[in-house]
């Protein structure tokens, strides 16, 4: 399957820059990430990974990598409906920014979110 992966995360850009299939939203939070998404599914790219926040233990996780379809479909309505219910979510949860974070925790952060889009990956070349 064909896909896209979106980021704000430099170490899953990096990992993965040599495939084309990445967006690198360099300096994006995950709001703005989940936004690029959304206008994403409303052009008619499906999600293949799961965009909510994975447990509360990463809810201070500023990275976000997402799998999105490479090209466009017929019927996104169940992705639009998944976006739009995950930045309700995300409006009303208070994430730690960035910048009040020390960079080991940042990094460990990085690599959390790349080992989790790694394993979407694997999991979507099975189908």
């Amino acid at each position: 399957m064909d896909y896209k992966i979106v980021t704000n995360n430099n170490k899953v850009f990096n990992f993965f820059k040599e495939t084309d299939n990445v967006v690198y939203l360099e300096g994006y939070n995950i709001e703005k990430v989940l936004n690029f998404i959304e206008q994403k599914c409303l052009e008619g790219h499906r999600l293949l990974s799961d965009p909510i926040l994975y447990n509360l233990e990463n809810l201070d996780n500023p990275f976000k990598s997402i799998l999105i379809t490479d090209k466009q479909i017929e019927d996104n309505t169940h992705s639009i409906k998944i976006i739009v219910g995950v930045l309700d979510i995300i409006k009303k949860v208070n994430f730690t920014p960035k910048e009040a974070q020390d960079e080991i925790s940042l990094e460990e952060f990085r690599f959390v979110d790349l080992n989790l889009i790694r394993d979407s990956i694997t999991k979507i070349s099975l189908l």
